[in-house]
């Protein structure tokens, strides 16, 4: 059964699904013709997914520089070395903080 892509136009419920207006959705052909009749739904073209060549992806990948530690990591850290951490510390206060304690 070929299957047909949907954007919502308005709310409205397609079988257990409650839908909200923007949102995309897959019917089959039939069903696809029946809701933009009664315009509740319009076509969306099927476009395929963009892919990067490999070669740009490796490139990007190669020019990273060395990530910085989230704050989540940071907080971790700071709890795995015994620093009471206070909500409102920042990265660079985090890691003030461990560099103290480390040394």
């Amino acid at each position: 059964m070929r299957m047909q892509r949907l954007q919502a136009i308005k709310p409205h419920k397609y079988g257990t699904r409650h839908l909200v207006a923007g949102e995309e959705y897959e019917v089959p052909a039939r069903h696809a013709v029946a809701l933009v009749a009664a315009r509740r739904a319009r076509f969306v073209a099927n476009k395929p997914p963009k892919v990067r060549p490999a070669v740009e992806a490796v490139a990007d990948f190669v020019s990273r520089e060395p990530a910085q530690p989230t704050l989540d990591e940071l907080r971790l850290q700071a709890t795995q070395l015994g620093i009471n951490v206070d909500g409102r510390w920042g990265v660079h206060r985090l890691q003030q903080e461990i560099e103290a304690r480390r040394g």
